[in-house]
């Protein structure tokens, strides 16, 4: 049996929504774009599509594959993301990179004040310690007010969003926050951290839900 909860809020952008021709293109772009950050991006570690299709458009060295998300994917790159796609109706693109800054950041628990915008945008910051594309699908699903942007597996790093930038911007956000964290740590840590339970408090949901909309989220019970 499944359940939706919705929240509102708009998931169309006209950059990447418009057409297929749109997508791929800004799927290319924030590829290389991240690229060119300092991120390294799995081999096929870009994926998105169009608003409610069942098609997902895959990045790769060679070029963009295609895949149903009903269909059995060969390999783990495609497997973790086909897997948040079944679960997540509000997720129209994912990306999957290696960060040991971020896996260095993340490892005490702790989400530091350092960059607090970072804190409220990325709302719930899930630390898993299981790889399988199982446990990361259902590591995205979340809680009602409290939607999963960001997946770390050791230096594995997804960032999920309704369109192609916003997965982009969180990878972005989550990387520079990282490497805020890190720099401070070596002049002693920073001054006034927060807890991860803290910051899934009902007041920090309320305030991302009032600030950045909501998705719906789509459970299998």
């Amino acid at each position: 049996m499944g359940m939706s909860i919705y929240f509102l809020g708009n998931s169309f952008c006209r950059l990447c929504h418009s057409s297929m021709d749109s997508l791929l293109r800004e799927l290319d772009v924030c590829s290389r774009g991240l690229i060119l950050k300092g991120l390294l991006l799995l081999k096929h570690g870009a994926s998105a599509r169009l608003p409610g299709s069942s098609r997902v458009i895959f990045k790769g060295p060679e070029g963009f594959e295609e895949y149903a998300i009903d269909q059995d994917a060969k390999d783990g790159d495609y497997a973790s993301h086909i897997s948040i796609y079944r679960r997540r109706q509000d997720i129209n693109a994912v990306f999957h990179a290696r960060s040991p800054v971020i896996y260095a950041a993340t490892r005490d628990g702790i989400i530091d004040t350092v960059h607090a915008e970072a804190t409220l945008v990325l709302s719930d910051i899930i630390i898993v310690n299981d790889g399988s594309s199982e446990s990361i699908g259902m590591a995205s699903l979340g809680e009602p007010l409290r939607p999963v942007r960001i997946i770390v597996y050791r230096d594995e790093v997804y960032s999920m969003g309704a369109c192609i930038h916003e997965a982009r911007a969180f990878m972005e956000i989550m990387d520079e926050w990282a490497r805020v964290k890190v720099i401070a740590n070596v002049f002693g840590g920073a001054r006034y951290p927060i807890t991860l339970e803290r910051l899934r408090s009902l007041g920090a949901r309320y305030a991302r839900a009032i600030k950045f909309g909501g998705r719906s989220i789509v459970r299998h019970m």
